[in-house]
């Protein structure tokens, strides 16, 4: 697992705004170093290449890279409103974080930058004689990087927003998440007990949403600070009311850390969450089923997709306790099984070949070898065997 710095920096870094303004910032340095590396060039070669052809280029850049820009910026909308009105509102959170459409985005940005910038140099004659050589070169890489970004673009452009892309992507998020709790199912701290935080001071949340990620390391840190202990109480992914108990503290000053490393928002994460992901496979199949799409291949697809993830990897008999200060729930397997492929089970009932994808994934998983997930999986075979066609099913029984 990263360290805090080094995930906050990772979760920055895939902001649009972000490349924009790195791939702006290198667009200005390419005009520098153009200033700066010109007395370098051999005296005459200014005479083989005029200051006509970098203008024209220059041109050139500018009025076509702000009209792909605005293309660009059309697409990207019209696909994120595809996929929250499509698939589910869930998934635009994905797209959200789609690094090739930023940096493609970014390169448009930073070559109409870096055009209009030099073009107000060259009007004001800040480039002359030798100078101009280098600016033709750098120029040339400019273009160069504009073709690869619009071969980038053409062939991104083939699945953007699309439901082999869509679910794909969150099939692949899911397995990430999946795999760092299978191997870390309390994240490297010890197993929250409700029943071992007598006397420990009640932390309540101070505003209501869904808790993010937790900062371990910088959790543990505190804790070690202050001698004391830091239960959480509530798991990731979890929605916590305000006013609700979040924690269990014992040692003094660890609200603020608590306050500042346990991070609470409207929108639920990717990161540490896998039913997050699980959830969006799962409304995707819900939504193929609703009379008015009736498309049970997809509701199928999302169930094969949902049992690749749960039965890839499983959690062992022991984990290492890096943060021995922490307490965190365990991960709750049985509840991404029944929130689920249960969930599917209540639209699908009625459709045979849902029903069979089903009853071929509960009895893979029932063979899974994690007792959490078999016992899950039977709970959902027995209520969908027990359940008539679109009627309610029971997960109590």
């Amino acid at each position: 697992m990263l360290p805090t710095f080094m995930r906050q920096l990772h979760a920055f870094s895939r902001r649009l705004i972000v490349r924009v303004l790195l791939i702006a910032l290198c667009s200005v340095l390419a005009i520098a170093v153009a200033k700066i590396f010109g007395g370098l060039i051999p005296f005459g070669l200014k005479d083989r290449i005029g200051a006509d052809a970098v203008d024209h280029i220059l041109s050139i850049i500018a009025n076509s890279m702000l009209t792909v820009t605005t293309f660009s910026l059309t697409v990207m909308v019209a696909s994120h409103r595809n996929v929250s009105s499509l698939w589910t509102p869930r998934a635009h959170q994905i797209l959200l974080q789609d690094t090739t459409t930023h940096t493609v985005l970014a390169t448009f940005v930073g070559a109409y930058l870096y055009a209009v910038i030099t073009i107000i140099l060259r009007e004001t004659q800040v480039f002359k004689g030798e100078e101009l050589v280098v600016l033709f070169f750098v120029t040339l890489l400019v273009v160069v990087l504009i073709v690869v970004a619009i071969i980038r673009w053409i062939s991104h452009l083939e699945l953007l927003g699309s439901l082999i892309e869509t679910s794909g992507r969150t099939e692949a998020k899911a397995q990430k998440a999946y795999d760092l709790r299978c191997e870390n199912p309390t994240l490297g701290a010890q197993t929250y007990d409700p029943g071992a935080v007598s006397g420990c001071q009640e932390m309540r949340a101070e505003r209501s949403g869904y808790v993010q990620q937790i900062y371990q390391d910088r959790l543990q840190e505190a804790a070690e600070d202050a001698g004391g202990e830091i239960h959480l109480a509530v798991p990731v992914g979890a929605f916590v009311h305000q006013g609700e108990v979040i924690a269990h503290l014992r040692g003094k000053g660890l609200e603020k850390a608590v306050e500042r490393f346990v991070s609470i928002g409207t929108l639920r994460n990717y990161v540490q969450d896998p039913g997050f992901s699980l959830l969006n496979l799962t409304e995707i199949a819900q939504r193929a089923l609703s009379p008015g799409i009736n498309d049970p291949g997809t509701a199928v697809d999302m169930v094969r997709r949902i049992v690749r993830v749960l039965l890839s990897n499983r959690v062992g008999a022991e984990q290492e306790v890096r943060y021995d200060r922490l307490y965190v729930p365990m991960l709750d397997r049985e509840a991404l099984v029944v929130e689920t492929l249960g969930a599917v089970a209540r639209n699908g009932i009625g459709h045979p070949e849902v029903t069979e994808a089903l009853s071929g994934a509960l009895k893979a998983l029932d063979r899974q070898g994690d007792p959490e997930v078999e016992a899950a999986a039977r709970r959902v075979q027995k209520a969908i065997k027990a359940a008539e066609p679109r009627e309610a099913l029971d997960f109590s029984v």
